[in-house]
């Protein structure tokens, strides 16, 4: 069995590397020190906790379709609107971009 990734998260280091130490008696693993990257999402880690967002990803999106040189939009949506997946009638609005 190959196993390609796995993150050991815990406030304890200690337990950590024991976990570590008793997965390398019976697998061959290499430990690759504090997490960054992992399936695309960026993790930060601080005395507040730790942080994962995507924001690599949404930028090679952007990058890959051409549009990193854009310009931000105001989305034309009132964003306190409470939407709901029964009990409405489809509304539907269109307002002009200005660009």
């Amino acid at each position: 069995m190959y196993v390609d990734d796995i993150i050991l998260a815990r406030n304890d280091k200690e337990e950590i590397d024991r976990v570590k130490e008793a997965l390398n008696k019976t697998f061959k693993i290499k430990d690759l020190s504090d997490l960054r990257y992992l399936l695309g999402f960026e993790v930060a880690r601080s005395k507040k906790g730790i942080m994962i967002n995507k924001r690599k990803y949404a930028l090679q999106l952007l990058k890959d379709a051409g549009l990193l040189a854009c310009k931000p939009a105001v989305t034309p949506m009132d964003n306190l609107v409470k939407l709901s997946s029964t009990g409405s009638v489809p509304l539907l609005m269109f307002m002009p971009i200005e660009g």
